[in-house]
């Protein structure tokens, strides 16, 4: 009953949708145009075309809007209404939605034909010929509406459909080139226009910044749908887009460049192009075809969970395709063109045409490799090395067993000698156009030599991609020390550390191990900097030894070692081999066992308290992997909020984002409304001693931006509630650059006493306090300290001082590990202003 209770409510808010919806389906059946689209007698109300308007009809720019073109384009049509629509609708109402609906169709088609008419003057062979072309159907005005209302959408949800739609429109005008997806991308972009200017943009390209995080998932989107492109062709009747050709690069085997001389000549028999294709026999032949498409969106899903292996992949296959359109094009090039066969038309219309060909996929080559930074978790050895020597294997066997069926039959004397045999291997594992006289490889074949022919491509890229999908999607990745040398850290953790040990399991962090692995210290290397998360991993008794290991490696290794977030626990040892100390944070500490919130100075936590009983917010507590779809999508949502509104990238190192949520050992606490709606989230992190879980330590903290005042004072004091049964002590952590100099016992202690560090101390200082606009630290140390906690200083811990501007480099690649030329000079102006 809830759920058509639910299904009854959307109906409620969406009647320009039904409406819409049930004109266009009456319309096809009192006109019988479900099958073939409108008759002929009626194109003239059902289409739109520049003939038309010209006669005076200029309402059929929007009669034509309730008619299709086949049953697919039907069915493809509404759904778009009931969903794309229905989705604009709940955002804009049913006013505005008419208006931005007809608005858009108006804005499309007028777009269009001033396109086309501008395309034929120039004398363009593809766009020009769509002047007289009729249109029908509603899609355009869909997409007009649809991306106008993205500007009112949680900026998540914004920049994911606009992603989506746009990029699909984009490869419907590439791959198929019909008239109705140019105008559809037309419609697109008026209403992408529309939709900055409902943002109150007033037509500025304003770039929300995203997590890294989002942008793979934006990126595993894009690589995602311009892979199923060449298929999409394939299910078309003469596409004409200027991708078109791809469909042959990738779905067909090429023609040799011999086959396409001997069958093509100086004339383009309707026939030449399927030369060479009947010497893939059977139909296994077809299935090489998919290997690309399936790799990709392979890729596509790894990218997401940020597989360093799933990028290279994907970034050399689109290489690929950017070499076989390359030879494609090299080898057409030498055709005439024929004006019955679209893909010599778009040969002969221009170069214009000619360059997405290769562009496109190197385009994407270029964006991926841009964003090479955001993909940290690479394939552990193991799995590379099991990956290659399985499908590195399996290769040696199949080309080795056609190799003997190969000479058993006489093909040294047959096909040319030996570059003979390395063309046909080239052609049973790549569509590769094979030039010269090693292109006979269909001639002569006895069953065992034609079937291996056919059928080693496919078992080989079986192999390869069942290989590719099991590393990338199961558990075989983590940092490049190996998840071997992760979960050892792990269990190291759990026998001791301090409040951000927790912190040093995150990427791209890696291991060093003392002997007989009693001890760990997790660190990054900048440069030679061997920059420390907190300090030793392990029971306390192993730190300093661990510690003293540790200097030992770096100075074997000529790293400079410097330990970060640390306590004094090391002090005294380091002070004794001429370390000096600098206070970077104050780290925030919570007795639980006498915390009561009563009293004049706990009245904000009260007030918090209260507010959130009385709407209806309950604390939620539970693991990230535990919560309901719509409270992972809502928690994406705040955080990409969050992050929509800095001016610089997400900072890494000691602040996690959502991918660390999904460890099953930290716990995460939400505020939930009784709609179920998230209002903000704090994680926290356990921290364990001799094997004892003995405090908690807060990372993650996020607030919607219309959240309930107060949310997180009542989401700390939940974790008070909450937690106080298991531990004595929970952590508030420290607020990085945001050193509190009247709590400071030192600045640059050490033997140069206190001016020692001071450069180190001024740079961070100043830092700080320029980016608090941007990232609030030294708001967030003031909120903390609202709790009226217990403060314990986390101290650098260096041996020269000359060394500080290499740290301090260190530091800004740790906590910034994305950063671009371009965004440091955006940094810089932030910082300036």
């Amino acid at each position: 009953m809830t759920g058509l209770r639910g299904i009854w409510y959307h109906f409620r808010q969406v009647p320009f949708t039904l409406s819409v919806l049930a004109a266009f389906l009456a319309t096809g059946a009192a006109t019988g145009s479900f099958l073939e689209g409108p008759p002929e007698s009626l194109l003239d109300f059902a289409s739109v075309s520049a003939q038309g308007l010209q006669a005076g009809r200029w309402w059929t720019m929007f009669t034509s809007l309730f008619f299709a073109t086949n049953p697919l384009a039907y069915l493809a049509a509404s759904l778009m209404i009931l969903g794309l629509l229905g989705i604009a609708e709940r955002q804009l109402g049913p006013l505005r939605t008419a208006v931005f609906f007809f608005a858009g169709q108006f804005a499309a088609v007028t777009l269009f034909l001033l396109l086309t008419q501008l395309a034929r003057y120039a004398g363009d062979g593809w766009l020009g010929l769509m002047v007289d072309a009729v249109l029908i159907g509603p899609y355009a005005a869909i997409l007009a509406v649809t991306l106008a209302a993205c500007g009112l959408l949680p900026t998540l949800w914004q920049r994911r459909l606009r992603t989506a739609a746009v990029s699909t429109a984009l490869l419907l005008v590439l791959y198929v080139g019909h008239p109705e997806t140019v105008v559809g991308l037309a419609g697109a972009l008026a209403g992408l226009m529309a939709g900055w200017w409902l943002q109150g943009d007033k037509g500025t390209l304003h770039r929300h910044r995203s997590t890294g995080r989002e942008t793979r998932n934006l990126l595993a989107l894009t690589v995602a749908i311009f892979a199923v492109g060449p298929i999409l062709t394939a299910a078309v009747r003469t596409p004409t887009g200027p991708l078109a050709l791809l469909r042959d690069v990738v779905l067909n085997p090429l023609p040799t460049l011999n086959q396409l001389e001997q069958n093509c000549g100086g004339t383009v028999d309707v026939n030449c192009l399927e030369a060479g294709r009947a010497g893939f026999a059977g139909p296994l032949g077809l299935a090489l075809a998919v290997v690309p498409v399936v790799l990709l969106l392979i890729c596509a899903d790894g990218m997401r969970h940020g597989r360093r292996l799933a990028l290279r992949i994907a970034i050399l296959v689109q290489l690929g395709v950017t070499a076989l359109s390359t030879v494609y094009l090299a080898l057409f090039a030498r055709i005439p063109h024929y004006p019955n066969r679209p893909h010599t038309a778009v040969m002969g219309s221009g170069f214009v045409h000619v360059l997405p060909l290769v562009a496109v996929p190197l385009a994407l080559v270029l964006l991926l490799f841009a964003y090479r930074r955001l993909f940290r978790v690479e394939t552990t050895r193991q799995a590379r090395r099991i990956l290659a020597v399985a499908v590195g294997g399996t290769f040696v066997v199949l080309a080795g067993g056609y190799t003997a069926a190969w000479l058993a039959a006489g093909g040294l004397d047959r096909d040319g000698g030996w570059l003979g045999l390395a063309a046909e291997l080239a052609r049973q594992y790549l569509p590769l156009p094979i030039p010269g006289t090693y292109s006979r490889v269909f001639q002569n074949r006895n069953a065992v030599e034609a079937f291996l022919f056919a059928s080693s491509g496919v078992v080989f890229w079986v192999v390869a991609l069942a290989g590719v999908w099991l590393v990338l999607l199961r558990r075989h990745h983590g940092t490049d020390a190996g998840t071997g040398d992760r979960e050892v850290a792990r269990r190291l953790t759990r026998q001791g550390g301090d409040s951000l040990s927790w912190m040093a399991l995150w990427e791209p962090n890696k291991y060093w191990f003392s002997e007989g692995r009693r001890g760990a210290v997790a660190y990054q290397q900048h440069g030679n900097v061997a920059l420390t998360l907190g300090g030793p991993l392990g029971p306390a008794e192993n730190r300093e030894d661990t510690a003293a290991q540790f200097l030992a490696y770096c100075a074997e290794h000529a790293l400079i070692p410097c330990f970060y977030s640390c306590t004094d626990e090391l002090w005294p040892m380091l002070q004794a081999r001429g370390f000096r100390r600098l206070a970077v944070a104050q780290e925030t500490r919570l007795g639980l066992e006498e915390l009561t919130f009563k009293g004049k100075e706990w009245q904000n936590v009260r007030t918090a308290l209260n507010r959130a009983a009385k709407t209806g917010v309950e604390a939620v507590w539970g693991h990230y992997s535990e919560f309901s779809p719509s409270l992972r999508a809502q928690l994406s949502e705040v955080s990409e909020e969050w992050a929509a509104q800095k001016s610089v990238p997400e900072m890494g190192f000691t602040l996690g984002g959502l991918d660390e949520l999904e460890d099953d050992e930290v716990l995460c606490c939400l505020a939930v409304d009784a709609e179920g709606r998230v209002h903000g989230v704090t994680s926290w992190l356990p921290v364990y001693d001799a094997g004892t879980l003995v405090s908690w330590t807060l990372d993650f903290m996020r607030r919607r931006g219309d959240a309930f005042p107060g949310v997180m004072e009542f989401l700390i004091a939940s974790a008070v509630l909450e937690l106080r049964d298991s531990v004595e002590v929970i952590s508030l952590s420290g607020s990085p650059l945001a050193r509190d100099e009247a709590r400071d016992e030192t600045r640059g202690e050490g033997g140069d006493g206190p001016k020692a560090g001071e450069g180190l101390a001024g740079i961070l200082d100043v830092v700080g306090r320029a980016l608090e606009p941007v990232y609030g630290f030294r708001s967030l140390a003031t909120f903390k300290s609202r709790f009226k906690p217990e403060y314990r200083t986390l101290y650098l811990y260096y041996q020269d001082p000359l060394q500080l501007p290499a740290m301090g480099r260190a530091l800004s690649r740790a906590y910034l590990p994305g950063l671009s030329v371009r965004q440091s000079a955006r940094l810089l102006r932030t910082l300036v202003r």
